[in-house]
């Protein structure tokens, strides 16, 4: 990925992409990353009572922190999603993360992503069969993630969904493959997270999960029926392992 030289963020356009909770740019001349420009302490959803109100800081606490204070907390954050993507070993877009000006005065964290050039697995009408078996082993990947870490009281992926992944190719590569290009991912850790609310969260975020993969067993070419085999797997061991260790 070729680099910014200086004053890297003073002619951010708007992307052709959408960021859920980030605002998304591209730099003229440096078409091959997407710029992302993160926010600070989301809101999670309202209606969503298993998730709110799980944050490390709350929103009052957020209004009294420094700009730079904010940008080193996500900064922090981010690096701690990449020791998630590492245990997983899913492949993802190279991402530098740096604190820089936004505005004249203030200050925020970017995260410069290479470009995929492919398609996002939300888009994808029809999976064939190598695709489907790498969705299969994705999601069987982040289940077994998700129990891992629950288990072993680590930081977690609360968003996992389908429009953070592109099936496509970086330069260099002969063959596409699924890419996450989610530099900005909700992570909570399961420390912060009060006893009570462990369990129902952990199968909120299980439910979740199976969402979003039962969307892509329903784009398997000429076959209604289909269901991941790992992944479900996967699903099975959930349901039968035993959580007291928490």
């Amino acid at each position: 990925m070729e680099k910014i030289e200086k004053h890297p963020f003073t002619d951010l356009q708007d992307s052709e992409f959408q960021g859920v909770q980030s605002k998304l740019y591209r730099v003229p001349g440096h078409e091959d990353m997407v710029i992302r420009k993160s926010f600070v302490d989301v809101p999670r959803d309202k209606d969503d009572e298993i998730m709110k109100g799980l944050s490390e800081f709350s929103a009052e606490d957020a209004k009294k922190m420094a700009a730079h204070e904010k940008a080193e907390y996500l900064k922090k954050k981010s690096l701690e999603f990449k020791k998630i993507v590492d245990r997983l070993g899913i492949p993802m877009a190279k991402t530098d993360y740096v604190i820089a000006e936004s505005t004249p005065g203030t200050v925020a964290l970017f995260g410069a992503t290479e470009r995929v050039e492919g398609k996002n697995l939300s888009e994808l009408s029809i999976l064939d069969e190598r695709v489907a078996d790498m969705v299969d082993d994705l999601y069987s990947r982040i289940i077994s993630d998700l129990i891992g870490s629950y288990k072993s009281g680590e930081y977690f992926w609360c968003d996992a969904k389908n429009p953070q992944f592109v099936f496509g190719k970086v330069p260099g590569d002969k063959d596409s493959q699924i890419y996450l290009v989610d530099a900005d991912p909700d992570i909570i850790h399961w420390d912060s997270v009060p006893m009570e609310r462990k369990e129902p969260l952990f199968w909120n975020r299980l439910t979740w999960l199976v969402s979003q993969m039962e969307d892509m067993e329903k784009k398997m070419q000429g076959n209604k029926g289909f269901r991941f085999k790992k992944a479900r797997e996967a699903l099975e061991k959930a349901k039968t392992e035993s959580f007291d260790v928490m």
